[in-house]
Order: structure tokens, then C-alpha cells, then sequence
């Protein structure tokens, strides 16, 4: 089995959203990639907006990396303990 994993840096896309609830009005900002994957505010201002998205084609796992993390420790594949076995 030959293993197809793409991989592809992205930058995380902030949206503003507004609400009313009981005549109050609120606004807020989330921030997504693609695939509509949701990002916590308190990552991006750790990481900044550049991430790496691996797919494994054979397993479907999808892996979601901080470009800067992955380029100060080197990450080469995806970190979870299924994805080793698999």
C-alpha cells in the first residue's frame, strides 16, 4: 500500500458575525480554514494565521498544524497515535 498524504499551508480566515438575542445586539470574530475547520481565537494569537493541513488519502485523517510549531520542532508527520499504526 503506497501512503498518498497532500499536504498544503493555509491561512486562517477571520469572520465577523453579528447576533441579536432579546433585542441586544453582539458581534464577535472566529476564525476558520478550509473545510470550514473552526479555530480558537487564543491559537491563532499564539501560532498566527499559517497553518499546514495534511490529508491521508488512504485513512482519511486530517492533521492541522501551526506552520511556525511545525517549523521550530520540526514536525514531519502527523503527531497522533493512530496515524503511526495505520
Amino acid at each position: 500500500m503506497i501512503k498518498m498524504v497532500r499536504d498544503r499551508v493555509v491561512m486562517a480566515k477571520e469572520l465577523k458575525g453579528k447576533k441579536d438575542v432579546n433585542g441586544k445586539s453582539y458581534e464577535y470574530e472566529y476564525y476558520t480554514l478550509p473545510l470550514n475547520i473552526y479555530v480558537k481565537k487564543h491559537i491563532i494569537e499564539k501560532f498566527g494565521k499559517n497553518f499546514v493541513v495534511e490529508i491521508d488519502e488512504n485513512t482519511g485523517v486530517i492533521c492541522i498544524k501551526p506552520k511556525p510549531l511545525e517549523d521550530f520542532i520540526g514536525i514531519t508527520k502527523c503527531p497522533s497515535p493512530w496515524a503511526s499504526n495505520l
